[in-house]
């Protein structure tokens, strides 16, 4: 903040949060939830993974001011995002929570929050542990690795899994070994492709 010359009231601008709440994070009382780190790592010129690890500063020279490229998108629930090709054009009447992050994000992203331990994995590679923020693309073709938001049936809600195809079988696979891969008849249930994933810090 010393750097750039940014105060407390320029970090509420950027992230939407109210003064005591920067306030706090500033002065070391709380630290940011997951909806902010997106516009804070702007704001400050640095990536998520500094504000989360801590470590060098490693300044994004892209950037050219700190409110120049934030975006807000809507987090819904599980249920909502299970809806989300029915709502997309109406979204403003449906939502009621959003999350700032890059304007990189397509046109129609929507964010969920992670339930449960399936995605979470030991070792190397993605690990999406429960409380955390995955944003979603729901016009990304969709292709065999990619991690998926899905609608099964009998369910309203979504589950996010690992996309296998097999052949002529396809299957949402956990990255949890406790959990059973689920074989699926076509990609019609597939809501959409998560690109992104934010961290919960508290």
């Amino acid at each position: 903040m010393r750097d750039l010359n940014i105060k407390n009231k320029d970090l509420v601008k950027a992230t939407g949060a109210s003064k005591g709440t920067v306030s706090q994070w500033i002065h070391g009382g709380n630290q940011p939830s997951a909806k902010y780190v997106s516009a804070l790592a702007l704001a400050l010129e640095v990536n998520e993974q500094w504000l989360l690890k801590g470590g060098l500063i490693e300044h994004k020279k892209e950037i050219q001011t700190p409110f120049r490229t934030i975006k807000r998108i809507p987090l819904l629930s599980l249920q909502q995002a299970g809806e989300w090709s029915d709502i997309m054009d109406n979204q403003l009447t449906y939502v009621n929570t959003w999350i700032n992050t890059a304007d990189d994000v397509p046109r129609f992203a929507f964010a969920v929050e992670v339930e449960g331990d399936s995605m979470v994995q030991n070792g190397s590679g993605p690990s999406l542990s429960e409380g955390s923020i995955v944003i979603i693309d729901p016009e990304l073709p969709v292709t065999s690795g990619l991690i998926v938001a899905a609608k099964l049936k009998g369910t309203d809600k979504i589950t996010i899994k690992k996309l296998v195809i097999d052949g002529p079988n396809i299957y949402l696979v956990p990255l949890n070994q406790n959990y059973k891969s689920i074989q699926i008849d076509n990609l019609k249930s597939i809501i959409g492709v998560c690109i992104r994933l934010q961290i919960n810090l508290v």
